[in-house]
């Protein structure tokens, strides 16, 4: 009996680490598609005098895993053109309401969704975007802790933020944007 008990329990053990590194690995693939570092140099010169311009700017992004009814809230991005209410449940199936700013011809419209068929899997979020329009479009996210850093350069940083929240690639035809929803 005691053998059977240490069985079953190895077994749940080893599934349970396997789970974690299927998701573990797939969230660690999102996060690290989100991170951005760039640098830029300009020289200028006026009336004989030379002034270099720098500016850095690195933004890395660590999966979270929590229990699934923790990521419930809200998420908004910084300029007010996306957002997503989220509700999870114990077991991690999830549901939800947002809006995404399609960029046409200069003129941002945002456009009302619901998600469906949502599900968290560690720091994943999975599902179905459901338009107005009854248009359809997957979604795939995930929960990071997103740390930017500014400065001149890299060993010059100024400043240092990080933020919890929900990362993902908007794709529009030939335009990609990676997308932070802050957590409210």
């Amino acid at each position: 009996m005691f053998r059977k008990g240490v069985l079953v329990g190895c077994v749940a053990v080893i599934g349970f680490v396997c789970a974690v590194g299927i998701y573990g690995q797939d969230a660690t693939s999102l996060a690290a598609s989100l991170d951005k570092n760039k640098y830029k140099q300009k020289e200028k010169s006026k009336n004989g005098v030379s002034v270099s311009i720098e500016m850095y700017v690195d933004i890395k992004n660590e999966p979270v895993v929590k229990q699934p009814a923790e990521y419930s809230g809200r998420y908004r991005d910084e300029f007010g053109g996306f957002s997503l209410d989220l509700r999870v449940a114990g077991n991690g199936q999830a549901e939800g309401s947002g809006a995404d700013t399609c960029d046409g011809d200069m003129d941002a419209t945002k456009t009302a969704f619901t998600l469906k068929n949502a599900w968290v899997k560690g720091a994943v979020l999975t599902g179905e975007k459901v338009f107005a329009d009854g248009t359809t479009e997957k979604f795939e996210g995930v929960f990071v802790n997103r740390t930017t850093q500014q400065g001149k350069n890299a060993n010059a940083i100024e400043t240092q933020n990080t933020e919890f929240g929900l990362g993902f690639i908007q794709k529009n035809g030939k335009m990609t944007n990676r997308v932070f929803l802050a957590a409210k």
